[in-house]
């Protein structure tokens, strides 16, 4: 597929360039952390790439890896966790994940190169994933910016969202943007040519882990990216007695006007899907409005307290899910990203502003 050529552009969505560099100074706050992810999904070769990089918010030198990619078909689900004290000119990085800024705000180079775990799907389905058979692969995309820079404050506290980054326990600052990636991945000596689409985000501030799990109620985000230039992206996030504490959303159209944009209907969390799964979104925009349904194709499971792979509903049955799929506006077919968590044995019922 082609997409519209946006590198004369400014896509920095008002946001200084500083903020695509990672902090190279120590913080002072304890457990400052820092945090960037890019998932894309190509669906010709039904292949998603979850790719994220961090600092312990106990320990800031450690950056920490994280993949999960979902293989073709039936192929299962790689993954790996580790952790790197990383020199400061490889930053951002781990001990075999790389992202690297080329242009701010619309360029960058993300490369792997190491081993992941492998897991069948109906090891992920039963529970959580054992211990499998580890693969080498070498990820090399560059992910080219389609949208400008998505300010997740500047929407919430706009005249279409709810609440802000000021009370969230995970960051207080947090912007996303939709990407084109390009490159090459190749599993076990097979290379893929890559070419899909999806998001990237960055974020920044105090993550406390055992107090975000008290208060945290859910999360969705969901975006997708069509041919024609077209796209649109939203999140929402709320606490344990459903009042939502963020949320926003923004699309994009044809000709490049972007608006910001209120949400009306969100993809929640209510049970586990392994494909086929249904998922509404709707905007509203001065001008405009989008109601879709989202039908996932490939889904990849988390249980969110240990952050293993697999199915794990004991206690509060915290899961995070990310799903991938197609999804059609209008007569035009994209492709979507939709992460999604809740504990789903003590979830509310119904989410509302505060």
């Amino acid at each position: 597929m082609t997409y519209p050529d946006l590198s004369g552009r400014d896509l920095s969505g008002g946001l200084p360039i500083e903020k695509e560099s990672v902090i190279q100074a120590a913080p002072t706050e304890p457990y400052w952390s820092e945090n960037l992810l890019f998932s894309v999904f190509d669906p010709a070769n039904d292949l998603a790439l979850w790719l994220h990089l961090g600092t312990r918010p106990e320990e800031w030198t450690l950056w920490e890896d994280h993949v999960f990619v979902a293989l073709p078909g039936d192929g299962g689900v790689l993954s790996l966790w580790s952790y790197h004290k990383t020199a400061p000119e490889r930053r951002p990085a781990g001990a075999v994940l790389e992202f690297k800024c080329v242009e701010p705000f619309k360029l960058w180079k993300v490369t792997f190169d190491g081993y992941a775990q492998l897991n069948a799907n109906a090891d992920m389905w039963r529970g959580r994933a054992p211990d499998g058979r580890k693969v080498r692969l070498i990820i090399d995309v560059e992910m080219h910016s389609i949208t400008p820079a998505w300010d997740a404050h500047a929407s919430a506290t706009g005249d279409k969202g709810h609440g802000g980054m000021n009370t969230q326990g995970w960051a207080k600052e947090h912007y996303e943007q939709l990407v084109v990636a390009r490159g090459r991945v190749t599993v076990e000596g097979k290379t893929y040519d890559y070419s899909g689409t999806g998001w990237r985000d960055h974020s920044r501030g105090v993550r406390v882990p055992h107090a975000q799990r008290k208060t945290w109620g859910g999360h969705m985000i969901a975006s997708a990216v069509f041919p024609s230039g077209r796209s649109f992206v939203c999140s929402t996030y709320w606490d344990r007695e459903g009042i939502i504490s963020l949320e926003g959303g923004a699309v994009m159209e044809k000709d490049g006007a972007h608006h910001d944009a209120a949400v009306v209907e969100r993809p929640r969390l209510r049970y586990l899907q392994a494909r086929g799964e249904r998922l509404p979104v709707g905007l509203r925009w001065d001008g405009g409005e989008l109601s879709v349904i989202c039908a996932s194709r490939k889904s990849v499971w988390v249980q969110i307290e240990r952050w293993t792979l697999g199915k794990d509903l004991d206690g509060p049955g915290h899961m995070y899910v990310l799903d991938y799929g197609s999804v059609d506006w209008d007569g035009e077919t994209g492709a979507f990203y939709i992460e999604r968590s809740e504990p789903l044995n003590v979830r509310p019922e119904h989410i509302r502003p505060a």
